[in-house]
């Protein structure tokens, strides 16, 4: 993320707008685009100066060539996007909601969006993944059903969509950019929605899912936060793996 956050200040140091000639002239400077992993592991791995000597070990050095791959296939999928304005990386928002308890509980809720660039009039909310498989949901509901095979990472960028709608006026579109897929030029990184076997929808303009989504993150907040509904582990055992509670739960 650091990587490319350093390649996008690199590029809009001008002005804001991304330009195709830009883009393929970093692109095909392959020595260039490891420089921005070097400097991200310097800053953020070893902790040293941009001056001091970068030395990898074994490891190490595969995983700066992995990253240098993902940010030349980040490239050429912004390349079929290009012209844009890039709005704003590793951006932190949030926002309050106020459930209908009997005290009023406010949440605070919101994340940090890896990016967000607009064209066409549209607003576009962009999340980076370097693992996984695109998912297309049936409809809203399922984001929050509990299964195995929950869309979590859609959820969590409608979420950003949700918080961005309320803050501006452009249409919004939420966005998964899987990244070690991006290499195809069919790839996009667009959301789909959609019955199995049936065409499936684009979500170009998230108000007109929005209402729906905050009715139901609302009803989940407030079941969550309900005395009266029983605390119990979930029959999901695969999501005990990595939980951070697995030490005291006993499941």
């Amino acid at each position: 993320h650091y990587s490319a956050e350093l390649i996008y200040k690199d590029l809009t140091a001008r002005d804001r707008f991304i330009k195709k000639e830009d883009l393929e002239k970093l692109w095909h400077n392959k020595a260039k685009t490891q420089s921005y992993v070097d400097a991200a592991f310097r800053k953020l791995f070893f902790r040293i100066s941009p001056e001091e000597k970068l030395e990898y070990n074994g490891i190490q050095l595969i995983n700066s060539k992995v990253i240098a791959s993902y940010l030349s296939q980040l490239l050429r999928n912004d390349l079929q996007h290009v012209p844009f304005e890039l709005i704003a990386m590793e951006q932190e928002v949030e926002e309050i909601l106020t459930l209908e308890t009997a005290d009023g509980i406010k949440i605070k809720t919101g994340g940090i969006i890896d990016r967000i660039d607009s064209k066409d009039g549209i607003l576009r909310i962009v999340d980076y993944k370097t693992g996984g498989s695109p998912q297309t949901p049936v409809n809203i509901e399922q984001l929050f059903t509990p299964a195995e095979d929950r869309p979590n990472y859609i959820f969590q960028t409608f979420l950003y969509a949700a918080i961005m709608s309320r803050k501006q006026k452009l249409k919004v579109a939420p966005a998964l950019l899987y990244i070690h897929r991006a290499a195809s030029e069919a790839y996009s990184p667009v959301i789909e929605m959609g019955e199995p076997r049936k065409p499936k929808i684009p979500v170009e303009d998230f108000s007109l899912y929005e209402d729906e989504f905050r009715e139901r993150l609302l009803s989940l907040l407030e079941e969550i936060y309900n005395p009266q509904e029983p605390f119990t582990q979930t029959p999901h055992t695969a999501k005990c793996q990595y939980c951070n509670f697995k030490g005291i739960c006993g499941k």
